[in-house]
């Protein structure tokens, strides 16, 4: 059962976090594309990195994770405590992990450029941010190439 529960929301995450990022760069989605553009000005085409992290926005302003908040709300109402346990657990897991390999794909220098499925991941990112309609994934390419996104 547990298994399940997993599976299940691991094709939530990859689902759900292609397309609020996806929506973000639609100005219909309104606050939420105001506020991701502002990540797209900090890093442009052309400043792919920096020594530092910038992030204008600030975390407390992340829009994705507010949206991500709400759809633990609705998790939580749905579902047996043990149950929201085990989807909060693992949808909180895949944010941090998601934040912090996007905070070292925009670093000039990260300890994670040793790795080579890093720097592939580093690389489909930097194309996303070269055109804005491709690669809306982080972490897996799946619902990318489902959608016909994927850019090498």
């Amino acid at each position: 059962m547990i298994g399940c529960v997993m599976g299940f929301t691991l094709l939530f995450i990859v689902c759900f976090e292609n397309a609020i990022h996806r929506a973000s760069h639609h100005k219909w989605s309104g606050q939420l594309y105001r506020w991701h553009k502002i990540h797209h000005t900090d890093y442009p085409p052309i400043a792919l990195t920096s020594d530092k992290y910038i992030d204008s926005a600030t975390t407390y302003d992340n829009l994705f994770v507010r949206h991500g908040a709400m759809a633990l709300g609705v998790f939580y109402c749905v579902s047996s405590h043990r149950v929201f346990v085990v989807i909060a657990s693992e949808i909180l897991a895949y944010a941090f992990l998601i934040e912090y390999f996007h905070e070292h794909f925009h670093l000039n220098e990260s300890w994670l450029n040793q790795y080579e499925w890093f720097r592939i991941l580093k690389h489909q990112h930097h194309q996303h941010h070269r055109r804005q309609n491709k690669n809306f994934s982080f972490l897996t390419t799946i619902v990318d190439d489902i959608q016909g996104t994927r850019e090498i």
